[in-house]
């Protein structure tokens, strides 16, 4: 039914942490090439993985944050750029 109405239109299917090229096989057949310029993202942890999926494209490498950076991200989503809105180093949540 995905391919279906998928068929004829242009998207963009973004998927998110895949860990085996089984799973990757077994939902390619789902998304028609019809040439329209529609595309499948997919992000995965596993180097061996990426490769599979797209093995004439070199995949992206992205680091981990760090505890510093992982907090700071965590304070902007809940609180916008202004994280002293919500959240006090020193105190904690306010």
């Amino acid at each position: 039914q995905l391919y279906k109405s998928l068929k004829g239109r242009r998207y963009l299917i973004v998927m998110d942490d895949v860990w085996n090229a089984e799973a990757w096989n077994d939902v390619r057949r789902c998304f028609p090439n019809d040439n329209n310029g529609s595309r499948v993202m997919v992000t995965s942890r596993i180097l061996k993985v990426a490769r599979f999926i797209s093995p004439l494209n070199a995949p992206h490498v992205m680091r981990f944050l760090t505890v510093d950076e992982s907090w700071k991200l965590l304070q902007e989503k809940l609180c916008g750029l202004d994280s002293r809105l919500c959240c006090d180093d020193e105190m904690g949540w306010i």
